[in-house]
C-alpha cells in the first residue's frame, strides 16, 4: 500500500503544472502592463514648463515641445534609454502645434501673434536650433499644424480664426486660406486621396476639404464629439479623433464610426507608421489623466496614468511613447500592453472549467487506487488458485461417493474371489 504522503505527493505533481500553465493562459492579457514599463526622466526645464505641442523627429532622434510658460521650444535627446534634455530655443511669444519637416530638417512652430517660426534642425549648420524666419499666417495666432512632404505644404490652423492656411515651404510664402467660418483645431493632409481633414469641435465634426477648389467635399459628424486632436492612418483610411469625453474611429471611405470610451476624450492625438499605431494624450485631473493606444485598426492596446501636463504624446524610432511627467518626461512600451491572441484567450478560458474537473478526476483515481491497494493487503483469505485446488478436491470425493452407491463399496483383499 502506497502511504497517504506519496498519493498528495502524486496529486501535487500532476496537477500544479497544469493550473499554473492554465494560470499564466488565463492572466496574460490581464497581467501585461503598460503602466509596468513607464519610466521617468527628471528634467527641471520640463517640469517648470507649461506644454501644447509636442513633435518627435526620429531620424535625429529628438522631441520638441512647446512651451507656452517660458515662450520657448525644448529639445530632448531620446537617442538612448535615458533622455537628455538639449536645449530651449526661444521663439518670442507663446507657441503652440509644432510639425516636422524631416526631408528639409526644418521645425515649424504656431505662435500667438499669427506667425509661424522656422527653426533650422540640421545638425552642424551654423543655424542649428535658432529661428532662421517667421511666416504671417494670420492676424492673431496660429495654433495646430500639420506638414505634407510630399505636397512641400505646411498646414496650419488659426483656432478661433475659423481657417487653415497652406504655405509653400519651398518658398515661405502663404499660398491659399481654406475658410471654415468656424473655430477649427486639428488639420491633416491625407497622402491617400489627397484631401485635407479638419476638426470642427463647435459643429462636432470632422471636415474634408478639397484643395483643388477649397471647398468642403465631405462632413463627418461625430455626436456629441466636439473633436480636437485628429491623426490619420492613410494604408487604412482611418482617422481616429479625441474626443471630449471619449475616442472616435472614422472610415474615411465608407464614413462609418465606431466610439470608445476606452480613454477619456483628450487633447492630441498622433499616429506612428512605424509601430502603426495611435497615441491619444488625456489630460485630466490629478487621478484620471492618461496616455492610451490603439493599433493602426483603431484596436484599444492600452493605457498608462499621466499627469494634467501631457496634453500630446509622440512617438520615437523604437515604438516608446513619450509625454511630459510631473518631474520631465515620461515614457513607455505599448508592446508591452498588447492583447494576447484570440485563441489563448479561448484556451485560457476553457481551463479555468477544466483544470478543476481534471484535478477532480485525479484525485478520484488515485484515491481508489489507493482504497484498492489497502483492501488487497489487508486480506488474508485463500487464493482464486487455492480456490480453485479446493473446489477440484469437493469434485473428486463427490464422484467417489457417486460410484460407492451404484458398484457398492470396494471388496478388501480377503474377500477377493480365486481365480
Amino acid at each position: 500500500m502506497k502511504p497517504v504522503g506519496s498519493i498528495f505527493a502524486a496529486i501535487w505533481t500532476a496537477v500544479v503544472p497544469m493550473l499554473a500553465a492554465a494560470g499564466g493562459a488565463v492572466l496574460l492579457g490581464a497581467c501585461a502592463s503598460c503602466q509596468s514599463t513607464v519610466r521617468q526622466a527628471p528634467m527641471p526645464a520640463i517640469a517648470a514648463g507649461t506644454f501644447d505641442g509636442v513633435a518627435a523627429d526620429p531620424g535625429a532622434q529628438r522631441l520638441y515641445l512647446a512651451d507656452g510658460a517660458n515662450n520657448k521650444i525644448d529639445v530632448v535627446d531620446v537617442s538612448t534609454a535615458n533622455p537628455r534634455f538639449m536645449q530651449a530655443i526661444d521663439v518670442g511669444a507663446v507657441p503652440h502645434g509644432l510639425a516636422v519637416a524631416p526631408d528639409t530638417k526644418l521645425l515649424y512652430a504656431g505662435l500667438t501673434g499669427g506667425a509661424v517660426a522656422v527653426i533650422d534642425t540640421r545638425d552642424g549648420s551654423p543655424t542649428f536650433m535658432k529661428v532662421v524666419t517667421q511666416i504671417k499666417a494670420d492676424p492673431t495666432e496660429v495654433d495646430l499644424l500639420d506638414y505634407s512632404a510630399g505636397t512641400k505644404r505646411l498646414f496650419a490652423a488659426t483656432g478661433s480664426g475659423g481657417d487653415v492656411v497652406a504655405i509653400d515651404t519651398t518658398s515661405n510664402q502663404v499660398i491659399r486660406w481654406y475658410s471654415l467660418h468656424v473655430p477649427v483645431e486639428q488639420p491633416r493632409y491625407d497622402p491617400v486621396d489627397g484631401k485635407l481633414y479638419v476638426t470642427t469641435p463647435g459643429t462636432s465634426s470632422l471636415v474634408q476639404i478639397d484643395l483643388a477648389d477649397g471647398m468642403t467635399s465631405r462632413n463627418y459628424f461625430i455626436k456629441g464629439c466636439g473633436p480636437s486632436g485628429l491623426a490619420i492612418n492613410p494604408a487604412r483610411q482611418l482617422a481616429l479623433t479625441a474626443c471630449k469625453g471619449s475616442v472616435a474611429m472614422v472610415n474615411l471611405r465608407t464614413g462609418a464610426q465606431e466610439v470608445t470610451r476606452s480613454v477619456p476624450g483628450g487633447d492630441l492625438v498622433t499616429y506612428d507608421p512605424s509601430s502603426d499605431r495611435f497615441a491619444v494624450a488625456s489630460p485630466h485631473g490629478d487621478k484620471d489623466s492618461v496616455v492610451g493606444v490603439f493599433d493602426g485598426d483603431g484596436t484599444f492596446v492600452g493605457s498608462v496614468a499621466a499627469t494634467p501636463k501631457a496634453h500630446a504624446p509622440a512617438f520615437d524610432a523604437r515604438g516608446l511613447v513619450y509625454a511630459t511627467g510631473a518631474t520631465g518626461m515620461m515614457s513607455f512600451a505599448p508592446s508591452a500592453c498588447e492583447p494576447p491572441p484570440e485563441w489563448l484567450k479561448f484556451v485560457g478560458g476553457l481551463s479555468v472549467f477544466a483544470v478543476p474537473l481534471m484535478a477532480a478526476a485525479l484525485f478520484l483515481y488515485l484515491y481508489a487506487r489507493r482504497r484498492l491497494g489497502r483492501a488487497t493487503a489487508e486480506d488474508d483469505g485463500p487464493s482464486f488458485y487455492d480456490l480453485q485446488q479446493e473446489d477440484l478436491a469437493t469434485e473428486r470425493e463427490r464422484m467417489r461417493a457417486f460410484e460407492d452407491a451404484v458398484l457398492g463399496p470396494p471388496l478388501s483383499p480377503e474377500m477377493q474371489p480365486e481365480p
